[in-house]
């Protein structure tokens, strides 16, 4: 077992082990979280809104794994900082020179694949609200056209759209 030689003999010895377990587990939960967040698009762009509804509870739960998954190997790494004489708020990679060199590839490999993933991840969120939003424009637009009183837009003071919607016009029956 290779550990990591403190810079100091009142140091712990560093398991890396126990922080690569936490990385390969951080990368699947984030290569699982952009599976879902294809998903939800193929649901959005196939205007299935109960998938929809589905999987966009899928994407809050996996993110809300994601994030405790992050916040243990942020207090993993603060810790292993402390440990090694460093600031507490340190990242990963400016602790990867205190890591044996025969595993500081390793480290530094699945650091900048779970960055990549992170980046896709944003982007994917973005992709998906843009979409979403748009969706959301034409079918206001497509109601609009279709019964144009039902519909008011109204600019505020900075510009921004408001829609208000007149449901004394609507020929929808209320009684049961």
């Amino acid at each position: 077992m290779v550990t990591i030689n403190p810079p100091t003999e009142n140091f712990a010895p560093f398991q890396w082990e126990e922080l690569l377990k936490l990385l390969r587990t951080e990368l699947q939960e984030y290569g699982g979280l952009v599976g879902l967040l294809n998903d939800q698009q193929d649901r959005i762009l196939s205007r299935d809104p109960d998938a929809l509804m589905h999987v966009n509870q899928s994407v809050r739960d996996q993110m809300e794994a994601n994030q405790l998954l992050l916040s243990k190997r942020q207090g993993f790494v603060s810790q292993l900082a402390t440990n090694h004489g460093q600031d507490q708020e340190a990242s990963l990679s400016d602790l990867l020179p205190l890591f044996p060199a025969v595993t500081r590839p390793m480290f530094e490999s699945i650091v900048e694949e779970i960055n990549a993933l992170i980046g896709n991840v944003r982007r994917k969120l973005d992709q998906n609200r843009r979409l979403l939003s748009r969706l959301t424009e034409v079918t206001d637009d497509l109601l609009t056209s279709l019964n144009p009183q039902m519909r008011t837009k109204t600019y505020d003071r900075v510009g921004g759209v408001s829609v208000a919607a007149d449901v004394r016009g609507s020929s929808l029956s209320e009684s049961a």
